[in-house]
């Protein structure tokens, strides 16, 4: 049985023949630890031996003591510090289990399985990028110029390439601060960060206009009444009539909620991933109801979300009829690729002209509050959940002279008002 450490270690230089070994010893167990240092000059060998003593007294302070842990702690600090012959990856099982242990500061929750899979990609891709460029694995050449050339080696487009940056940094940051290895710190330097949009939108990521919502509206009402039908599968001999009955009902339901779901992410900004992985809390204030609920996608909070019927906001109607309570959040079970069929269906039957899809719903959400209704970008940055205003810029794609121009107006505006008050 170990004992608790109250004692400092002794760590001495001794020479032997032309060689000096390290001697450490403690009160609580028996004997030496030897270690061979090689040829070195004596100061050097002299700052090892002291910052030894140090990480030993950190590492064992308070806590049981036995000899073949010193041993195997020395072991380590030789290979890491001395002999330069550690590796970064034995470090990356151990930073895995810490990250599956740790709750989000924001959710309270641990990590998700998705989140840990990232960084096992980023630390393989790390490995191989190494490997190819035969860069040693030690902490000490792991630098600025070797974390920015890893982000144009990783494969795909711009954010993930970000992501899987920001998982080894954060590798390398526990390396440095938690383990207290030798790493180069100009690896603090090496920074890349994600673009919400560019300048030139995708097809799938638009802003629906406002006649668009509408015909949707519409196409919800010609459902519920039965007016618009749907089609009906062919009939089939290999099941019977009431199975094929039965599949159609579920079709149209899961076309009607899909609808629905639709729009209430155009009335709350919230995205499928947010639906199917986020709850929502209610706030009532006089007759205002507005809602909160974190990003499916970083826990970002998203906040004071009003919940009304105006324009091409159901919010209220849709809570009501689907009974959404607090920490709830809307009821379907479909997956995104289900829901996207489902959406295109619906684009056909009110003849949209284009197929819409899931993200178009939130840059819906926040291009009507902005530039229909007028709602100053940074209360929308609020509701959005961005950490910056300029994420919400370039989510909403304003350019430079964009904003320059409303400047203008504003200044003209308050020049107006008090040569004429």
């Amino acid at each position: 049985m170990g004992q608790i450490f109250n004692k400092p270690f002794e760590v001495k230089l001794q020479k032997e023949n032309e060689h000096f070994r390290l001697h450490v010893t403690h009160p609580k167990f028996k004997g030496r630890i030897r270690k061979r240092l090689g040829d070195r000059d004596v100061q050097d060998l002299e700052s090892i031996a002291f910052n030894l003593k140090y990480d030993l007294g950190k590492q064992f302070n308070g806590s049981e003591i036995n000899k073949s842990e010193v041993e195997a702690f020395i072991d380590n600090f030789v290979s890491m510090n001395v002999k330069c012959t550690a590796s970064i990856f034995d470090y990356q099982e151990d930073f895995l289990i810490k990250l599956s242990e740790k709750l989000n500061k924001k959710t309270k929750k641990h990590l998700s399985k998705s989140t840990l899979s990232g960084y096992r990609t980023s630390l393989k891709y790390f490995e191989e990028y190494i490997r190819k460029k035969r860069i040693p694995a030690h902490p000490s050449q792991i630098t600025e110029s070797v974390l920015n050339n890893f982000y144009t080696y990783i494969p795909g487009k711009h954010n993930y390439k970000v992501k899987l940056h920001t998982k080894l940094k954060g590798f390398i940051k526990y390396l440095d601060e938690t383990r207290r290895l030798p790493v180069d710190p100009s690896y603090k330097l090496s920074s890349f960060t994600e673009e919400y949009d560019n300048q030139c939108p995708e097809d799938d990521d638009i802003a629906l206009p406002v006649d668009t919502v509408f015909k949707l509206f519409e196409l919800r009402k010609k459902l519920q009444t039965g007016e618009v039908q749907i089609q009906k599968f062919a009939k089939s001999d290999k099941i019977s009539v009431g199975l094929q009955d039965h599949l159609f009902n579920m079709k149209k339901e899961n076309l009607i909620k899909c609808l629905d779901c639709f729009l209430f992410m155009i009335s709350t900004g919230q995205y499928f991933a947010d639906i199917k992985k986020s709850v929502l809390y209610f706030s009532q204030n006089d007759n205002l109801t507005h809602v909160r609920y974190r990003r499916a996608k970083n826990g970002s909070l998203c906040k004071t979300i009003p919940i009304n019927n105006d324009d091409i906001f159901i919010g209220e109607e849709i809570i009501k009829q689907y009974n959404i309570k607090n920490g709830t959040n809307f009821p379907i079970k479909l997956s995104l690729t289900h829901f996207d069929k489902h959406l295109g269906r619906i684009s056909l039957l009110a003849n949209i002209g284009f197929k819409i899809t899931n993200k178009m719903a939130r840059k819906t959400f926040a291009s009507y509050l902005y530039f229909n209704a007028k709602l100053p970008i940074q209360y929308l940055q609020i509701l959005l959940g961005h950490k910056d205003v300029k994420d919400t810029a370039h989510y909403l794609r304003i350019d430079d002279d964009d904003i320059a121009n409303e400047v203008m107006k504003w200044m003209s505006n308050r020049t107006n008002h008090l040569l004429h008050p």
